[in-house]
């Protein structure tokens, strides 16, 4: 596999990158046919601001990424995201920090999802939605319009469902009460 530096990233020979309209940080990993920056995906709508990207993301093959609208003027990725081959993410979307997809997962437009998320196989998640951090959705899960998917639970299903707490990913972040209270907060900030 032939990778080449890019301003101190590692990108893929085979990647399709439209440096012109994105911000990146250092240290990402960019794999073999994953897209950066084509159009965005909306019927009426065009182009309108940049992709950001922060450090330390694993974007593997076949990842497209959007450009955004002027919904919010940007599609942005934190830091340590760990991005699974044959992901989507539209127009609009915000990735907070620490957040996994797997593989083929499709993010609609305008998502945002909190630090420490955990998506599994092929989930869809609809637009406008709001993840909760660390939080874990199983494979196969449609996240409809109308389900909240608060801070710290686990949600299974077609549309998902509410299982039980997260308890391994709160544990293993070392979340407490005091911190998922936080979260909770600030999840129904964004939210509104």
């Amino acid at each position: 596999m032939r990778y080449l530096k890019i301003k101190n990233n590692l990108v893929h020979s085979t990647a399709i990158i439209d440096w012109k309209n994105l911000i990146i940080g250092r240290n990402n990993k960019i794999g073999p046919y994953a897209v950066i920056g084509v159009s965005a995906q909306h019927p009426k709508k065009k182009d309108s601001g940049k992709i950001i990207i922060g450090n330390n993301n694993k974007i593997n093959q076949f990842v497209s990424i959007h450009r955004p609208t002027n919904i919010r003027k940007k599609t942005y990725i934190g830091n340590n995201n760990f991005i699974m081959n044959s992901c989507t993410i539209d127009h609009d979307c915000i990735l907070e920090d620490n957040i996994t997809l797997s593989s083929n997962v499709i993010l609609g437009g305008n998502i945002h999802i909190m630090t420490g998320s955990n998506i599994g196989m092929k989930v869809l998640i609809h637009q406008n939605q709001v993840i909760g951090s660390y939080s874990m959705i199983g494979m196969g899960s449609l996240i409809t319009r109308k389900i909240k998917i608060l801070p710290g639970f686990i949600y299974y299903g077609k549309p998902a469902k509410k299982i039980k707490y997260n308890t391994i990913g709160l544990k293993r972040n070392k979340i407490s009460i005091k911190i998922l209270n936080k979260e909770i907060t600030k999840f129904n900030k964004i939210k509104k």
